[in-house]
C-alpha cells in the first residue's frame, strides 16, 4: 500500500537532486602549493620506477637476443624517446616552461648510470630535436631568440657534462664479480650452517 506522501517525497528528492546538480559559482580559496606538490609527487614516482627498469633490462638481455650493455642501453634510450617525445609535445607545445627539456635530462642521466655513454648521447641527439622542435617557433626545427638559443645549449652543455661525470664515476668503480671473490662464498655457506 502507498503512502499519501510518496509523491510529495518523490517531488521533494527530485528538487534536491536538480538543486545539488546545477552548477554554482563557487568562491573558494585553492592553495597554489598543492598542484605543485601533486606534480612532484608524480615526478617523484616516475623517477624512482624507473629505477627498476634496468631489472627488466638485464632480464631481456640475459633471455634474449641483447647480449650486450650497449645494444640493451640503446633499446632503452629509444623507449625512453618514444615515450617521452610524445608527451613533452603534448604537454609543452603551446608553452614550454623553462625547465621542459628535464625530463631527458632525466633519461640522459638514467642511460649514462644504468647502460653506456653512447647510448646517452644517442638520447641527448634526439632530446635536442624534441626540444628544437618545441621552441619558439614551435613546431619548426628553426629556433629564434637568444633565449631559446640560450636554453637549448645549456640544456646540450648541462647533459653533456651529466655523461662526463656519470661515465667517469663508472670508470673509477671496481668491477667484482661475486663468483671471483671465494671468501664470500665460503663465509656464506658457514654463516647459512650456524
Amino acid at each position: 500500500m502507498r503512502s499519501a506522501n510518496a509523491p510529495w517525497r518523490i517531488s521533494l528528492t527530485a528538487f534536491v537532486a536538480l538543486f545539488l546538480a546545477t552548477p554554482k559559482l563557487a568562491h573558494a580559496y585553492v592553495d597554489p602549493g598543492t598542484g605543485s606538490m601533486l606534480w612532484q609527487i608524480m615526478a617523484a614516482a616516475a623517477i624512482g620506477s624507473l629505477f627498476y627498469v634496468r631489472r627488466v633490462f638485464t632480464w631481456m638481455r640475459n633471455h634474449c637476443v641483447f647480449q650486450s650493455c650497449r645494444a640493451t642501453g640503446y633499446l632503452f634510450a629509444t623507449l625512453f624517446a618514444l615515450i617521452a617525445s610524445p608527451l613533452m609535445v603534448m604537454l609543452f607545445s603551446r608553452h614550454p616552461l623553462p625547465r621542459f627539456n628535464d625530463i631527458f635530462l632525466i633519461g640522459i642521466i638514467l642511460t649514462a648510470y644504468l647502460f653506456t655513454w653512447d647510448s646517452a648521447l644517442y638520447l641527448l641527439a634526439i632530446g635536442v630535436g624534441v626540444t628544437a622542435w618545441l621552441l619558439p617557433p614551435a613546431g619548426s626545427f628553426a629556433i629564434s631568440g637568444a633565449d631559446a638559443w640560450f636554453r637549448l645549449l645549456s640544456f646540450a652543455a648541462v647533459s653533456m657534462l651529466a655523461i662526463t661525470i656519470i661515465t667517469r664515476l663508472k670508470s673509477r668503480r671496481p668491477q667484482v664479480e661475486p663468483s671471483s671473490r671465494p671468501e664470500l662464498l665460503s663465509h656464506s655457506a658457514t654463516a647459512g650452517a650456524d
